[in-house]
C-alpha cells in the first residue's frame, strides 16, 4: 500500500458505500480456487533510479521484429520510417491541447489535420475525410454506422468474410446490441462473388455492402463489379483498404466505393507491439454531416490571413449526446501526424516507387515459396500486392513454431485464427460456410493456410533466408 494514497478511513467509507464490513467481504464472490492467499514475493521497495534499471532490464528481453526477419502482417505492416519523422513531430508547433478548440492555440496540429485530410481524400479518390479515427476495425464499424443513418429503411448490412476479423467481430458486436442483421458472404477461390451480393440481399434493403481490398488473404477483389452490385439494390459500398496499396492499385472511390475506410499505421508508424493505431475514413461530400469526430478547414482570420478551424465537430462535449453521430470524440492525431509526414516525404513520386518495391519483392517470395516440395499459394489465380497467401505441408502453427525457434524468423498470420478472431456470433452467414472459401471447388483446411506479408523493409537476403527455412520444414 505504500504507494495508495487511501487512509484507513478512506478505505472504510468506502467500503460502507458499497455495503460491506471488509476487504475480504468484498472479494467473498471470487471462487477460492482462484484467490491468491499469503504475500506476494516482490521483494523490498525500490528506489526511482533501481526501479528504472529493474524494468530497462525487463525490457530488453523483449525482441523487436526490427532485430530479425518478420513476414507477419494481417493489417499491420512495416515500412522504413525515416529518422526525420521523430525530429519534426516533436516540434512545438505540433504541441496543443487534447483537442483543438482554440484555432489561435493550436494553428501547428490543425494545418496537419487539414494536410492529413487533402491527402487521405486524393489517396482514395473520395471528398471528404476525418481528422483520423481510433483504428482501422473501429473506422469500419464508423462507416457501416454511417451508412445506416443515411440509408434510414433498413436494418440490414452485408459484409464480406474478405474483411478483416477485428473488424468482422467489431461490426458484429455493435450491430447486435442496436438490432442489425449482418449478413456474411463466403469467399470463393479466396475473392468476394459479386453475384454473391445480391443473391445475400435477397428482397431485403441493405443499408451497406462492407468488403476489403486487398482482403484478409492479400487477394484483390474486383470492387467495382461489388460496388455496382451494391447500388444496383440501392445499398452503399464500404470499402476497407490498406493505403498503401493504393501507391498502384486504382483508388477505392474512383471504382465507386462509397466510403473508404481501414487502418493507416503503416504510413510512418511501427506496429507498435500492437498499437496504438491510426484509423482512417473517407465518404463523399454529400455525406459529410453524417461523418463522425471532427473535419478541419479553411478559413481567413480578421486581417484576412489564411486560418485553419475545426469545421466540424460532429461529437464533442459541447454537442448534445442525443444529436451525436458517434461516440467517437477523439482522434489518434499523433499517429496521423506521423502519416502525414511519412507521406509529405515521400512524394507522389517516391510513393509509387514504395509500392513496385513492396510488389515485385512479395511477388518474387511468393514465386519461390510456391517451387517447394508441398507449399502452394492458396489463391494462385488472383492478383495480391505485398501479402499472400500459401498452403502449407504441415499446420501453419508448427510452421511458425519451427521458423521462430530454429531460424529465427517470425513467420505469417496463421489463417486457422480468423474464424477464431472474427469470433462474435452474427445472424445470418450466406454461402458455403467456410472461412477461406475454395480453391477449384474443394474447401482449404484453414490450419494451413499462411499469410505472408512481404514490404520494402524485407531484404533480398532474408527472402532468400526464409525459402530456405521453409525448405526444412515438411
Amino acid at each position: 500500500m505504500h504507494y495508495v494514497q487511501n487512509t484507513d478511513a478512506d478505505r472504510k467509507a468506502m467500503l460502507a458505500t458499497i455495503g460491506v464490513d471488509s476487504i475480504d467481504d468484498l472479494m467473498a464472490q471470487i471462487p477460492e480456487g482462484c484467490r491468491f492467499e499469503g504475500e506476494l514475493d516482490v521483494g523490498p521497495a525500490l528506489t526511482e533510479d533501481e526501479l528504472v534499471r529493474h524494468m530497462k532490464a525487463l525490457a530488453s528481453r523483449n525482441v523487436s521484429p526490427e532485430d530479425r526477419p518478420s513476414f507477419l502482417g494481417a493489417g499491420a505492416y512495416r515500412h522504413f520510417c525515416p529518422a526525420m519523422i521523430d525530429h519534426l513531430m516533436y516540434r512545438t508547433e505540433f504541441w496543443t491541447a487534447y483537442t483543438p478548440y482554440q484555432p489561435e492555440a493550436s494553428q501547428g496540429t490543425l494545418r496537419t489535420i487539414l494536410e492529413w485530410q487533402t491527402m487521405m481524400t486524393r489517396l482514395t479518390g473520395t471528398g471528404v475525410c476525418n481528422a483520423s479515427m481510433y483504428d482501422g476495425a473501429t473506422a469500419v464499424v464508423e462507416a457501416v454506422m454511417m451508412a445506416l443513418r443515411i440509408q434510414r429503411n433498413t436494418d440490414t448490412v452485408v459484409v464480406s468474410k474478405g474483411l478483416h476479423p477485428d473488424a468482422r467481430g467489431c461490426l458484429a458486436t455493435y450491430l447486435r446490441s442496436i438490432d442489425v442483421t449482418l449478413i456474411e458472404v463466403d469467399l470463393v477461390d479466396g475473392r468476394t462473388p459479386a453475384d454473391a451480393i445480391p443473391a445475400a440481399m435477397g428482397d431485403s434493403a441493405v443499408a451497406a455492402v462492407a468488403i476489403q481490398s486487398p482482403n484478409v488473404y492479400g487477394v484483390v477483389e474486383d470492387i467495382k463489379s461489388l460496388a455496382d452490385a451494391a447500388h444496383d439494390k440501392d445499398a452503399l459500398c464500404v470499402v476497407a483498404a490498406d493505403p498503401v496499396s493504393m501507391s498502384l492499385l486504382e483508388a477505392p472511390g474512383k471504382l465507386g466505393a462509397d466510403m473508404v475506410c481501414g487502418e493507416a499505421t503503416g504510413m510512418g508508424n511501427p506496429p507498435w507491439f500492437g498499437g496504438p493505431g491510426v484509423g482512417y475514413l473517407c465518404g463523399r461530400m454529400d455525406h459529410v454531416r453524417q461523418m463522425p469526430a471532427r473535419i478541419a478547414g479553411e478559413t481567413t482570420d480578421h486581417d484576412g490571413n489564411r486560418a485553419v478551424v475545426l469545421t466540424f465537430q460532429t461529437r464533442e462535449q459541447h454537442i448534445r449526446r442525443t444529436k451525436a453521430t458517434s461516440n467517437i470524440c477523439t482522434s489518434q492525431q499523433l499517429m496521423a501526424l506521423r502519416a502525414t509526414i511519412w507521406m509529405t516525404l515521400l512524394g507522389k513520386e517516391g510513393f509509387v516507387e514504395l509500392g513496385k518495391v513492396n510488389l515485385s519483392r512479395a511477388h518474387h517470395a511468393a514465386q519461390r515459396i510456391a517451387a517447394l516440395d508441398g507449399y502452394e499459394l492458396a489463391f494462385p489465380g488472383s492478383h495480391f500486392f505485398n501479402e499472400f497467401t500459401i498452403r502449407t505441408p504441415i499446420p501453419a502453427l508448427e510452421v511458425n513454431r519451427r521458423l521462430l525457434e530454429e531460424h529465427g524468423i517470425i513467420g505469417g498470420f496463421n489463417g486457422a485464427r480468423i474464424a477464431q478472431c472474427a469470433g462474435a456470433s452474427v445472424a445470418k452467414t450466406a454461402g458455403a460456410g467456410n472461412s477461406a472459401g475454395t480453391v477449384n471447388g474443394t474447401p482449404l483446411a484453414d490450419d494451413h493456410l499462411l499469410i505472408v506479408a512481404v514490404t520494402d523493409v524485407n531484404t533480398p537476403a532474408e527472402i532468400d533466408k526464409l525459402v530456405a527455412a521453409l525448405e526444412t520444414i515438411r
